[in-house]
């Protein structure tokens, strides 16, 4: 026996097509549009007024400024927003809101800036050494930090420059090429031998390729210093093009196989939004 047809749900049809009339008509959500929307569709006004659904329309449209929706964000549904909308704004059409430094469109998130500029004081390196570049902003970013530190360089490495924008800090200076290739490791060691380095490897972010460059480059951290791996919540969140092995399975090989490093949990959890969890990785001993 067949059973019996569900019996209309009249209050979710009514905010279908109220949401569809504001859509329609490019209308925000008042007084005159409920009314015009009532006598269109013969619709008693208390209908639309007491139906449950009309709240959360009425929240849609009647908050102007993204900081009311966000109150109500959990903490994941805020960094894919953060991610999408600001972090790589430039990417999926948001231009206008991605994050900058001195007019260089910069891929980090400002509570990392924060704790980068902490650990530049904090370790104070001769030398910043950048995997992975895009824009320039980064490097922008750090060269400002050093020079209100007073001490520093920035080494830029990418298998491509051709997006970086001009270069407005003598701090700054790139090496074109693969991380990972023999004559590239062999221009960054000779250019570091004998200096302080704070590694911050934001490249491919494969768990094979984060791995090799941290076996060839960490031995260029100090005792005390630090290298970072990058968006290790790729793995966490399941971020495009990472669903599952990135750098955070890359940064527990490494420690797996290293003991003179640990997880700095300080940096990592301290202010919340961060795109590297686990991925501060401080040299403990030689």
């Amino acid at each position: 026996m067949p059973l019996p047809a569900p019996g209309p749900a009249l209050d979710k049809d009514i905010a279908q097509k109220y949401l569809r009339h504001l859509v329609t008509h490019n209308a925000m959500d008042d007084a005159e549009q409920r009314k015009a929307f009532c006598e269109a569709n013969s619709i008693h006004p208390k209908l639309l007024y007491s139906n449950p659904h009309i709240q959360a329309i009425n929240k849609l449209y009647g908050d102007h400024s993204n900081f009311e929706r966000l109150l109500d964000m959990t903490l994941k549904d805020y960094l894919y927003y953060h991610y999408y909308y600001i972090h790589q704004g430039y990417r999926y059409g948001a231009s206008d809101l991605q994050q900058r430094w001195l007019g260089h469109d910069l891929i980090k998130t400002p509570m990392d800036c924060w704790i980068y500029q902490e650990l530049i004081w904090e370790t104070k390196p001769d030398i910043v050494l950048e995997f992975g570049v895009m824009f320039g902003g980064a490097s922008h970013f750090y060269a400002s930090i050093l020079d209100l530190v007073g001490h520093g360089e920035v080494i830029g490495v990418d298998i491509t420059l051709s997006k970086v924008k001009e270069i407005r800090n003598k701090r700054i200076s790139y090496i074109e090429g693969s991380s990972t290739a023999e004559q590239t490791r062999e221009e960054i060691f000779r250019r570091c031998h004998g200096k302080k380095v704070l590694i911050i490897a934001d490249s491919d972010h494969e768990k094979t390729h984060v791995l090799n460059e941290a076996l060839l480059y960490h031995p260029l951290v100090p005792v005390g210093g630090y290298y970072v791996f990058e968006d290790s919540l790729n793995d966490v969140m399941g971020y495009h093009p990472v669903p599952n092995e990135g750098p955070k399975a890359a940064a527990h090989a490494f420690l797996a196989q290293n003991k003179s490093f640990e997880a700095d949990m300080r940096f990592a959890e301290r202010y919340i939004m961060t795109l590297n969890p686990y991925g501060f990785l401080r040299r403990v001993k030689p």
